[in-house]
């Protein structure tokens, strides 16, 4: 099989990376039409003449996330070759239900579920991480028949992880793109709470990496609630995370209130699963599809930094549970988010739409 991705997408983007990855170790080969993001009238010829070079010999055209726009064009080119899309989210879901960029009643809105509503539409094949994500694809525009679950998965150095340090404080990770349905608001308030009663908990410390929308909102809660064992490291590289994450005891998740955070697994917690770490995370439909409470991982209720807080308290007090939960999430992430698992889902999905 030949598969071509296709579009302005990211290539050092984790779902990219993996999915990628995960084709090549399936054995099938992969070509690229991609160019810069660029508005449509300058990309979309760019986009045709990048597929007349390398994506004629394609069986499959696969359009990666968060390319919605690129999708028209990926039909009208792929001809009788099978059309895929990776959405990974709707636009419309995260521009106005998440990050509340535009009200629910404007034009923005209307213009966004109409990107949504096509996208979703035209493909043969429409990817989801989770069913619950799919649900939602589906009363967008999706087909149900032509749903397939994809898990977001870990790249292979997340599973060469070596264990958590056996002295030092515990060490509890957030690493992410302090996006709202990460919650960082929750997880400030939680570790707030945390140092309140620092003195009946082992010695822990806590590391913030990454930038995003809310990331100076966080950094000034944190400093109004006068933190002190809290760092925050900035932007990180993806090549980074490996080595932040040996350094780690508790992986943290995320907390957001909001429909889309219970859809989702998101890469921190499939990096910190793969990784052999305990992470907590917010609960959900989406969580659950995939790991068990309590055996695989800690699931709070979103939105809750006072249970957030609770938790945190028996991960850092506990460290038999840390391993209980590291060993069992390594085992159950390498079963599901492995490059060979995806691999496999990815075939199973791309063979069963001829």
């Amino acid at each position: 099989m030949r598969v071509c991705l296709f579009g302005a997408w990211d290539p050092d983007y984790p779902r990219n990376r993996l999915l990628r990855a995960a084709l090549v170790r399936a054995g099938v080969t992969v070509d690229e039409a991609r160019v810069r993001e660029r508005r449509a009238v300058f990309r979309w010829p760019a986009l045709a003449a990048a597929f007349g070079a390398h994506g004629l010999d394609a069986d499959v055209v696969l359009v990666p996330e968060f390319r919605h726009k690129d999708v028209p064009l990926a039909r009208a080119l792929a001809g009788r070759r099978r059309l895929v899309f990776d959405p990974l989210v709707s636009r419309w879901d995260t521009l106005v239900a998440d990050w509340r960029l535009h009200g629910a009643g404007g034009a923005q809105a209307r213009w966004n579920r109409a990107i949504d509503r096509w996208s979703l539409r035209l493909p043969d094949l429409v990817l989801c991480d989770t069913w619950a994500h799919g649900r939602l694809f589906e009363s967008l525009g999706a087909r149900r028949e032509r749903l397939r679950r994809v898990p977001v998965g870990a790249e292979d150095a997340f599973f060469a992880v070596p264990p958590p340090p056996a002295d030092g404080p515990v060490r509890i990770l957030y690493a992410g793109g302090f996006l709202p349905l990460h919650g960082v608001r929750h997880v400030i308030e939680a570790l707030a709470a945390l140092e309140a009663r620092a003195a009946s908990l082992p010695p822990f410390e806590a590391v913030l990496a990454g930038r995003g929308i809310e990331h100076a909102a966080a950094r000034d809660l944190a400093a109004a609630r006068g933190l002190a064992r809290v760092t925050f490291l900035g932007r990180t590289r993806l090549e980074e995370l490996p080595a932040l994450l040996a350094g780690a005891h508790v992986v943290l998740g995320a907390f957001g209130a909001g429909e889309k955070a219970g859809r989702v697994v998101p890469h921190k917690v499939w990096q910190g699963l793969a990784a052999g770490r305990a992470v907590v995370t917010g609960d959900g439909a989406g969580t659950r599809e995939w790991f068990e409470p309590g055996v695989h991982l800690l699931a709070v209720p979103r939105g809750d930094a006072a249970a957030l807080a609770e938790t945190l308290a028996a991960a850092v007090a506990d460290a038999a549970l840390r391993a209980r939960l590291g060993a069992a999430a390594r085992t159950r992430a390498r079963e599901t988010g492995s490059t060979e698992a995806v691999g496999r889902a990815l075939l199973e999905a791309l063979e069963g739409a001829r």
